[in-house]
């Protein structure tokens, strides 16, 4: 099954690339509705059995969220709780991806004295809604901590690690410890790298990037780590990446950590970018860095 999906994924691009490159000259319109549903909705995931092992062992609660610009719009999102201590650490995970896909940390953790709490962000994993984004997980994790308390300590994967850093700048939330891994500084620029693959014309681009602005009311340079001034108001910061990461820009990574020296940087080479949360070398910088 698993070598089905890898040759299916290259077949449905180029299927894609090819409809992009007519549809976008000759329906514009038509096409840019495609694009946004495929970009904006999150493809739903069976659960293997490591992620089936560590739900027997959580504790499961229901949250009602906003929906993303509609406060009067509610979404059921799901969260789990592992362990009972004082100090809580917040995982958040990443686009197409779930709570229970930390499930080498999450025992980890347990076992070094913390509670740990993962969300299943808005229409992903068994939380409701249909489509997603980085600024809905941000609200959505207001809404939580409101509910659970500030946690000791947050840990994002790529769009989650960004969006708690989004979260730390503009609300009134202070953690001991952020640790963001494998995350996109440039929203824009992870856009423009799935564009080029898919083949989309630059016209369409600039139609898309224009009604993103419109339609988060933020403009895309907002949607950049490095041009941010704004302090992350967390005690400390730790960033780990994978200089080989076939998914966001090293470039974007290096500029960003030169603008913060105070941020620890660890270099993960060669973990992959879905699979870098599971690295045992990663997992103990983050217990030691918790420390």
């Amino acid at each position: 099954m698993a070598d089905k999906k890898k040759q299916d994924l290259p077949s449905k691009i180029k299927w894609l690339s090819r409809f992009f490159s007519l549809a976008g000259n000759i329906a514009p319109v038509t096409a840019i509705d495609i694009l946004v549903r495929l970009v904006f909705t999150p493809q739903k995931r069976v659960l293997r059995p490591p992620h089936k092992a560590i739900l027997k062992k959580a504790q499961k609660h229901i949250i009602k969220v906003n929906e993303f610009r509609s406060p009067e719009k509610k979404v059921e999102m799901k969260y789990y709780v592992w362990g009972s201590s004082h100090r809580t650490v917040l995982l958040v995970h990443g686009w197409d991806a779930m709570a229970l896909d930390f499930y080498k940390m999450i025992p980890v953790l347990v076992e070094n004295g913390y509670r740990v709490i993962a969300i299943d962000g808005p229409a992903h994993g068994g939380s409701g809604g249909d489509t997603s984004n980085l600024l809905h997980f941000k609200e959505a994790m207001v809404q939580l901590i409101e509910k659970i308390g500030t946690p000791y300590a947050i840990i994002g994967h790529s769009m989650g690690g960004a969006a708690s850093a989004y979260l730390l700048m503009e609300f009134d939330i202070i953690v001991n410890r952020l640790i963001m891994i494998a995350i996109p500084i440039a929203s824009g620029r992870f856009f423009e790298q799935v564009f080029d693959m898919l083949k989309v014309p630059l016209k369409m681009q600039k139609v898309f990037f224009k009604g993103m602005e419109e339609e988060f009311n933020i403009p895309m340079d907002k949607m950049n780590l490095a041009k941010r001034r704004e302090k992350i108001k967390a005690d400390k910061v730790m960033l780990i990446y994978d200089e080989d990461d076939e998914v966001v820009s090293l470039s974007d990574i290096k500029h960003f950590l030169s603008l913060h020296p105070e941020i620890k940087s660890v270099n993960a080479k060669g973990s992959g970018h879905n699979t870098i949360i599971r690295n045992k070398k990663v997992i103990e910088e983050i217990i030691g860095f918790l420390e």
